[in-house]
Order: structure tokens, then C-alpha cells, then sequence
């Protein structure tokens, strides 16, 4: 029925007078199927008859009506695909297709676009590079990927990821160039919001370890302020304290060594009237020679002199000790820095009062004080840097063992060496040891602080510290000091 008019049609153009006729109709078949004809017909006998012949062509039709659905099908995906799609001639570059996608992120029509190439759209340096990437596909015959191009559009710049495809014939030349790309704007974006947003992150992480820091300088300032104060208030009290008695039991002593050579001389005296004692008292004299054989008085009168020295000597070292004690604490109590400073006379002084620590660990302190400079530095503060190594290093030694401690000129600097024969410094921690409470000590025995403190004074001043350790054979800590330490400015003097 549907084909019923345009067969007529076709029939009554040879009625007026057309010599022959070419068309295609269904013919309704008996058995309710259908077969497309193809008709070739002509009117013949003065027109009063019509001669057709007809060819079955229901295979060829059909097999376009499938080729029809299945271009409808593809167009529907391209042009319902999220991506923009775009074909142009591989000739003058010229767009031939643009789906819904890419018209709407361009910002142009499938009617203003077909026809034209990039030149009549885009400024000529953004159309020439996009026209020099076109023609490197096609002279290439390979796809060429370009994660990321701006796109200048009546929108706005877009960010667009694209690949472009070279479409070639059978002979492999280029019939077609093909591009799809994703409009990466908002990826784009998103990940520089991301990136702000961790530089961020890292400056308030950056700021918090700073200030973490800083508190930490703070505490080990506060610590080893509280840690001196009390230090030289202590000192100067047991020096204070052991200096009134130490007094009065020397000058005792030296006058009971004064006084002994006349009480022996006297007692000789006596021992020569042994016989006439003898002769006229002899039961006193018995009991002289048994008081005198209990005390073995001769071995007492020939030992005391030198008990008496030797007491002598005890007691003068106990005062250069005091007097060691009262200069430390007297250093830390000014707390300044102070020109024309000896270092050999501090470290000697500092040893002095290490001296019993050392010798209760069965330690043998050695010193090489060689010939150096003297200096301009806190001398309280550089005493307490040798206080702290030469403790680590008796403490280090264990039960036995020796620390040396040497000083030498060295460049326009002064350099202290404190060297001891204990266990050694493993590497893996080497590096840990100069932290705020880092401590290798048992829980109770040590705070961490000694050697934080020390590399803080040291650079305070200027200088360096080093270490040389091999597990089992010993340490050596090297402290280098210049001759002045530098100047300090305002913003160095404001930070801990």
C-alpha cells in the first residue's frame, strides 16, 4: 500500500509521452512477505501497452536500511559522547564534523563550523599551533597525544586533553584528521586548589615544626638557665661552706707541724735520762717502755713529720678545689662574655672538680694542654662545655679507662679535645645525639639535655663541634672555637 502512489506515479509519466521509466517498489508476496523490485519499463504500441521488466534487489535494500540504522547509531554516540569530537579534511584542515559536545564548549554551531578550520575562529598564534599539530598527525600517519592545551571560547580559556587520529586510505594516505578531547577546566583547577592547599599545609606544618622548635630552644634555654643558676648557687655554698673549717683545720695543722720539732726534741731529751729514770724509779720506767713499746714511739716520732706533710698537702689540694669551685661558680654567676680568657686555666679548674668523679670510677683523667691563645668567650659557659664532655666521657669509660683531654692552636682558633677509651658511639645514632632528650643512659641517670646544651653554646660562640667514634675503641669530641666569637644581630639575639 505504501508504495501503491509512487508506482502509479511512475506509470503515468510513460502514458504522457516519457519514453522509459526506472524505479523501486515492494511487491507483496503470497505468502505475506515482501521483495523490493527494481522496475525498468517502457511504453510500447503507440503507448497502448507498457513492457517492464523487474530485478530483485531486496538484498541490496536491505542491506542499506542496516547500514542507515547502523550510521544513525554511530551518529547518536558521537554526538552524545561526554567528549568533543571533530573530524576535519586532511586537505585545508577544513571541519567537516562537530558533535553536540564540542559545538557547546567552542561556543559555535555545527552550521558556523563546517567549512571553515581554526584561522576563522581562534587568534592566529593559538590557530597556528593547533594547525602545526594537525599536519605533524598527518605527515606522521601517528596518533599524537596532547595532555593539556588551552582553548580560547567565547566561554572563556578551557583546558582540553586531546588526541588527534590521522584517517587514512587503503594506500596510507591521509583522507582525514579525527581529534577527540576532554575538557580537563575543572580537573585543572580542582588540582591547583589542591596544590595551594598543600603549600599551605606545608607552610603551617613548616611553621608548627618551627615553633615546636623554638619551644624546644626555649625549654633547653629555660633548663639550662635554672640548670646554672642552681649550679653556681650550689657551688658557692659548699665552697662557701667547706672553706670556714677548711681554714682553721689547715692552720692547725701547720702549727702542729710548727710545734712538733720542739715537742720531739723534747721528748729525746726525756729518752736520754732513761738510765737515772731506771736507776731511781724503776717501776715508772717500766711503764714508759710498755706505753712507749704500745705506741711504737719510735716509729711515730719518725712518721709524724711526714703524716703532718702530707696532711698539709691534702689540705691545700682541698683548697685549690674550693678555689676552683668558688671561680666556677663565680663565672656562672657573671654570665658574660669576657676577653683575654685562658682555657687551659678553666679546663684545669673544670678537672679539678671532676677529679673525685673520676677517680670513684676507677677513670685516669690526662691532660696535653699545649700552648694556645687565649680568647674572647663566657667562660662559665665554655667550662660547663668541658664539664659536660669530660662527665660523658668518665661515664662512657665505665669501670676503668682513661679520658684525655688536649687544646692546641689551630687557624686562627683554639681546639679542645676530649677523648676517652670507652664503648664507642654506634653510627646509627650519631646523628640523634646532639637532640633535646635524646639519651642513651638508663631512665633515671640522665636528662638528654648535656650534650644540647653543649652544641648550643658552642655555636653560640661560633665554633663547631665534630666526633670521631668506633664502637669498642673510644670516642673523641672536637671543639673548634675562634680566637672572637661573630657578632650577633638583633634578629639572632631575639631567637633561643
Amino acid at each position: 500500500a505504501d508504495d501503491r502512489e509512487s508506482t502509479r506515479s511512475e506509470t503515468e509519466k510513460l502514458i504522457r509521452g516519457e519514453e522509459t521509466a526506472a524505479f523501486e517498489s515492494r511487491y507483496l508476496c503470497k505468502d505475506g512477505s515482501y521483495k523490493w523490485l527494481l522496475w525498468n519499463a517502457a511504453a510500447v504500441a503507440d503507448r497502448q501497452l507498457i513492457y517492464a521488466t523487474a530485478r530483485d534487489v531486496t538484498r541490496r535494500r536491505r542491506a542499506e536500511d542496516e547500514s542507515r540504522k547502523m550510521q544513525q547509531f554511530l551518529d547518536s554516540i558521537v554526538e552524545n559522547i561526554p567528549n568533543m569530537v571533530f573530524v576535519k579534511d586532511a586537505t585545508n584542515l577544513r571541519f567537516i564534523l562537530q558533535n553536540k559536545t564540542g559545538q557547546e564548549m567552542i561556543g559555535h554551531s555545527q552550521a558556523e563550523l563546517l567549512g571553515k578550520n581554526d584561522h576563522d575562529f581562534f587568534p592566529k598564534e593559538e590557530a597556528d599551533f593547533f594547525t602545526a599539530k594537525d599536519r605533524a598527525v598527518l605527515e606522521s600517519g601517528q596518533m599524537l597525544d596532547i595532555p593539556e592545551e588551552p582553548l580560547d571560547t567565547p566561554k572563556g580559556v578551557r583546558y582540553l586533553h586531546t588526541k588527534k587520529i590521522p584517517i587514512l586510505d587503503e594506500t596510507g594516505k591521509p583522507l582525514y584528521l579525527l581529534g577527540i578531547s576532554e575538557d580537563i577546566t575543572e580537573r585543572k583547577r580542582a588540582d591547583e586548589q589542591l596544590r595551594e592547599q598543600n603549600i599551605r599545609l606545608q607552610e603551617l606544618a613548616r611553621s608548627e615544626r618551627e615553633a615546636h622548635e623554638a619551644l624546644k630552644k626555649v625549654q633547653i634555654q629555660m633548663i639550662q638557665s635554672e640548670k646554672l643558676a642552681a649550679l653556681g648557687q650550689l657551688v658557692a655554698g659548699v665552697a662557701h661552706e667547706i672553706n670556714n673549717p677548711l681554714a682553721f683545720v689547715s692552720n692547725n695543722v701547720a702549727v702542729m707541724k710548727r710545734e712538733f720539732g720542739p715537742l720531739r726534741d723534747l721528748l729525746e731529751l726525756y729518752r736520754s735520762a732513761d738510765a737515772v729514770i731506771d736507776e731511781r724509779a724503776p717501776e715508772t720506767m717500766r711503764q714508759i717502755k710498755e706505753l712507749a713499746g704500745q705506741i711504737d714511739l719510735p716509729y711515730v716520732l719518725s712518721n709524724l713529720p711526714e703524716l703532718l706533710s702530707r696532711s698539709r698537702e691534702g689540705l691545700s689540694r682541698i683548697q685549690r678545689i674550693v678555689a676552683d669551685l668558688r671561680d666556677f661558680a663565680r663565672q656562672e654567676a657573671v654570665g658574660d662574655t669576657q676577653s683575654g680568657v685562658d682555657l687551659n686555666a678553666g679546663i684545669e679548674s673544670t678537672l679539678n672538680i671532676l677529679h673525685g668523679r673520676a677517680k670513684r670510677s676507677g677513670v685516669e683523667l690526662r691532660t696535653q694542654l699545649g700552648s694556645i691563645p687565649s680568647i674572647t668567650c663566657n667562660p662559665g659557659k665554655i667550662n660547663q662545655v668541658v664539664m659536660n664532655l669530660v662527665a660523658n666521657a668518665i661515664d662512657a669509660c665505665g669501670t676503668s679507662g682513661a679520658v684525655t683531654i688536649s687544646t692546641a692552636a689551630r687557624d686562627g682558633s683554639v681546639e679542645i679535645r676530649v677523648a676517652d677509651t670507652g664503648t664507642g658511639i654506634p653510627a646509627e645514632i650519631r646523628e640523634k645525639i646532639f637532640d633535646p632528650f635524646f639519651t642513651t643512659k638508663p631512665q633515671g641517670q640522665g636528662t638528654g639535655l648535656g650534650l644540647s646544651i653543649t652544641h648550643g653554646i658552642i655555636r653560640e660562640h661560633g665554633g663547631k663541634i665534630a666526633l670521631e667514634s668506633e664502637p669498642g675503641n673510644g670516642t673523641c669530641f672536637i671543639v673548634t672555637l675562634p680566637l672572637s666569637p661573630p657578632r650577633r644581630t638583633k634578629e639572632q639575639d631575639s631567637v633561643p
